[in-house]
């Protein structure tokens, strides 16, 4: 369908409530007129997609339509599962914030609306023509909204602990001790449902276990990898290093400008299980070891070398699950340039 000239896409704005959909259709030899791509707004609910499926239906009258919308976490996620339970055979994209965000900045519209923007993203639709996205497995899924709701509860658990031996009354550290207790409780069972959900998937635990046999990376830096960004057997190395944000993005401009900087570009809970795993696995991996001290060495900063050193444990733990093997001294040197 992407690679048909004559087609429709369609482009959704999604609110918490409700999203702006407009359908840009080809034009006989002439570019429309942005503003004139059709739009309307629909409630975002099962009903107000049924209602916006029957009105794409009518004014793309048969032609192969594709959907493009921006990332807006569990909103326009819902939006996508909603259309692919109901129209499976319509390819979904839920495209980058910042491509689509840069795209419409390049268009020099005078105002900013929802209607605005569904018709921009609709536009960025049929001449990008963005791949559809793949929806992670359920297993990862569920071990994504289960890790990210452990570490924000021992965010909680910590800020607590903290303030503990600063509270001067009695009643103001019994709610304390109350608190910290249901907080414990409450992460105890979380780990419980996320020991489930590892186990009762054969692939996921297949890669915990070899992920696990590499010094400095436990069952919980294991699992939040994975919960992440999905198997690492999914990415090549390349692949990998660019959505793990630790690829750097190189300034190069004229005779002044000669820099870089982590580009960033995925989640930040990632890199930071990265860099406490990389603390540890840089004293207790020779390579890792080496290739600090060789950085640091050649003048770059320890925050600079210690970036590089999480994206090569990284590589080195996709090696180690591709070829299923768990860590040893001959595949450390075998996986030093994966």
């Amino acid at each position: 369908m992407t690679e048909c000239k004559s087609s429709a896409w369609i482009g959704l704005d999604v609110g918490k409530k409700t999203f702006s959909a407009a359908i840009d259709l080809p034009a006989d030899g002439r570019r429309r007129k942005l503003t004139d791509i059709p739009c309307r707004e629909f409630a975002r609910t099962p009903r107000g997609v049924e209602d916006f499926l029957a009105w794409a239906e009518k004014t793309a009258a048969g032609l192969p339509a594709g959907i493009v919308m921006e990332t807006t976490g569990c909103y326009s996620q819902h939006l996508a599962d909603w259309i692919g339970k109901s129209r499976p055979s319509i390819p979904v994209t839920i495209e980058n914030a910042r491509a689509l965000h840069a795209f419409i900045q390049s268009l020099n519209l005078p105002h900013k609306t929802d209607r605005l923007d569904a018709q921009a993203i609709a536009r960025f639709g049929t001449e990008r023509r963005p791949e559809p996205s793949s929806r992670p497995s359920p297993a990862i899924l569920t071990l994504r909204e289960l890790s990210r709701e452990r570490a924000a509860l021992i965010k909680v658990r910590t800020e607590l602990q903290n303030r503990r031996d600063s509270l001067s009354t009695e009643v103001a550290r019994r709610h304390n001790a109350r608190t910290l207790a249901t907080l414990t409780t409450q992460i105890e069972m979380l780990d419980d449902e996320i020991r489930a959900c590892v186990v009762e998937d054969t692939q996921l635990l297949a890669e915990v276990h070899v992920m696990t046999t590499m010094p400095g990376v436990k069952f919980v830096s294991a699992y939040s990898i994975l919960a992440e960004i999905g198997s690492l057997k999914q990415y090549s190395a390349k692949e990998l290093s660019a959505i793990s944000g630790l690829c750097p993005r190189i300034l190069d401009s004229g005779t002044s400008v000669h820099s870089s900087y982590l580009s960033r570009r995925s989640s930040a809970r990632l890199r930071q299980i990265l860099y406490l795993d990389s603390v540890i696995a840089t004293r207790k991996i020779p390579v890792l070891s080496e290739f600090y001290s060789r950085l640091v060495s050649k003048g770059k900063r320890k925050m600079t070398a210690r970036c590089a050193c999480m994206r090569k444990m990284l590589l080195m733990l996709r090696a180690m699950v591709v070829a299923a093997t768990p860590y040893s001294e001959n595949f450390e040197k075998n996986s030093a340039s994966a």
